[in-house]
């Protein structure tokens, strides 16, 4: 059996993110409010759009929340994702603005939160505090270090068909 996991968010971000969870062999769940987002999912092949907020972490292990840089945005759906999701749920949230600490803040389960930021060249920093637990740490770190290695080999691909078609050209 699969994986499960959780994309809020189906920006340019959460796109690729559950792209990445899908080809890692995640069995993933996605919610945005945009209906327009369903274009974005054409792209991600093999992702499940969700009606709700609820629907989507319903049995994830993991959550990657991709929304746009509003703390408040992040508490509304946090408070929501984490009333529904399951206790031990690993939760990722994707920022370049906020430190972990302000993260964490924003949710009911602080330590099971942690700060994703992707760097140069498809690589990924997973920030943790000291109110995350050694088990869940680990958990975390597991998981995108797995995730970091298929990011990685994604963006060689993307890199190496740009370069097959500039030769072509």
């Amino acid at each position: 059996m699969s994986q499960r996991a959780a994309v809020l968010g189906l920006g340019e971000r959460g796109t690729s993110w559950a792209q990445t969870l899908v080809d890692a062999g995640w069995d993933v769940a996605a919610f945005d409010p945009d209906p327009e987002t369903i274009r974005s999912l054409e792209k991600a092949k093999g992702v499940r759009r969700e009606a709700t907020i609820s629907a989507a972490v319903r049995g994830a292990e993991c959550i990657l929340c991709c929304l746009p840089e509003r703390l408040e945005l992040v508490q509304m759906v946090m408070r929501r994702a984490l009333a529904e999701a399951p206790e031990g749920v690993i939760v990722a949230i994707s920022s370049r603005v906020y430190d972990v600490e302000a993260l964490q803040n924003c949710t009911i389960r602080p330590a099971q939160v942690f700060r994703l930021s992707e760097t140069e060249g498809g690589g990924v920093s997973l920030d943790v505090s000291n109110i995350n637990t050694q088990g869940l740490k680990e958990a975390a770190e597991r998981i995108f270090s797995e995730l970091a290695a298929v990011r990685s080999l994604q963006y060689m691909a993307a890199e190496t068909d740009q370069s097959e078609d500039a030769k072509s050209a």
